[in-house]
Parts: C-alpha cells; structure tokens; sequence
C-alpha cells in the first residue's frame, strides 16, 4: 500500500523544491493560461505513470485528494485556465475504482480546519457532494462518527473494492 497527497511532483523535483503543504490554500494568486494548463498536462503524466507503476507492483494506492479536487476548488490550485478545458483533461484521468468522501456538515469541517472562509466550506460541501454523487463507485463515509467508525468504514470500503477486482480479473 502507498499514501499519496496530490501535488505534482515532477516540477517541484526539478526545481530542487520540498513537497509542502499549503495551509493558505487562497492566499497566492492565479497563474497564467498557459502555466496553468502546462501543470495539469504535467499532472496527467503523473498520475498515468503511478497508475501503471503502482499496477504493475500489485500496490494499492491511497490518495488523500486527487485531481478533480482542482474542479472544486480551482483557486486552491491558482488554476488562471478555462475551466473546461480542466474538465477534459479530467476526463483524460485514469479513474479512480473507489472514490471516498469523508462526509460532515460544513460547521464541523470548518471547526477541524479554518483554510478557508466558513462560506467557501459550505460552498465546497456542495460541490464535493455533488461530484461523488455521479462517480460509479462511490463511498460517502458519515466523517462525524468517532475516527475507529470513519476508518473501519473506509477500510470495509477499500476491502469491498478490492475484492471485486479481483472477482472481476478472474
């Protein structure tokens, strides 16, 4: 098994950059068009080679966001690009076989962790909802439960999963 956070990793490398994470995910300002469809392309490479890398090793992956994060939330990602065209690349994406969403009302969320206005929590719930609700394997896991229920559920999620891909390869 491998955890990964969704940040491009390839430009950061070269630049001599460390993998942080942002704790003011508004504070920065957008970037251009063009930078910004460079670094989406950059993430589809990425995420094309995990995929096949992680496959291949028979690892299960675990990413705590993913890119269709930046459709929710593209000012997170200073995203300065149409946001069709992240909607294509999006669709370019290897997919994920289970989506999770750790689930809670938006006072909850913004009580945990105040990154952004308790209008832009509501705002992204919504939005967050809404995007699980169409994916084909979905989980919403009830995140206000005590953290053993919120892991069991996701664990017996993960597990579930799994076992129908494997059901499914043979």
């Amino acid at each position: 098994m491998k955890m990964r956070h969704l940040k491009p990793r390839m430009v950061a490398r070269l630049r001599g950059q460390p993998i942080t994470i942002v704790v003011d995910p508004h504070g920065k300002p957008q970037r251009g068009a063009v930078l910004s469809l460079v670094k989406i392309v950059v993430w589809l490479a990425e995420e094309w080679c995990a995929i096949v890398s992680q496959e291949k090793n028979g690892t299960l992956l675990i990413c705590d966001r993913y890119y269709h994060d930046l459709l929710v939330d593209p000012i997170r990602y200073r995203f300065g690009a149409p946001l069709w065209t992240a909607r294509l690349i999006g669709k370019l994406m290897p997919q994920p076989r289970l989506w999770i969403l750790l689930d809670a009302p938006a006072e909850v969320l913004q009580a945990r962790k105040k990154e952004v206005t308790p209008e832009e929590t509501a705002r992204q719930c919504e939005k967050y909802r809404a995007f699980i609700r169409q994916q084909r394997n979905h989980v919403i896991v009830d995140a206000t439960q005590p953290l053993d229920k919120v892991i069991a559920d996701a664990e017996c999620a993960i597990t579930r999963a799994m076992v129908e891909h494997e059901g499914n390869r043979g």
